[in-house]
């Protein structure tokens, strides 16, 4: 199973938008959103895991989660298939930790 390329270029967009519009978690935190979408044996354990995360975490990480389940579930909706859905949700946090690693790197003045 594999995302095409006009796929994958919506989800680099949709963690831009997040990335830059929002106070977001940790890196390593964002890698775990990715390794629980790899793992996840369907969407709706994915979901209860965002929705966890939401339920236990501080007032400046919220606008930023509430926005990524909002985000998540339109996924789902266009893809109802659930392997497919968490391959798309796996590949998107993929790609924000990269970006925000390169973000927090930049920050720090440390462009090597």
């Amino acid at each position: 199973m594999k995302l095409s390329a006009e796929e994958k270029s919506k989800l680099i967009k949709i963690s831009s938008e997040l990335l830059e519009n929002y106070k977001s978690p940790r890196n390593s935190q964002i890698r775990k959103y990715a390794s629980l979408a790899m793992q996840a044996d369907c969407y709706d354990e994915f979901e209860n895991y965002i929705k966890y995360q939401i339920g236990r975490s501080d007032q400046d990480q919220l606008p930023f989660l509430n926005k990524t389940l909002e985000k998540v579930m339109e996924i789902k909706k266009s893809e109802p298939d659930d392997s497919r859905c968490l391959l798309k949700i796996a590949y998107l946090f993929g790609v924000m930790a990269r970006e925000k690693q390169y973000k927090e790197k930049i920050e720090r003045g440390d462009r090597r």
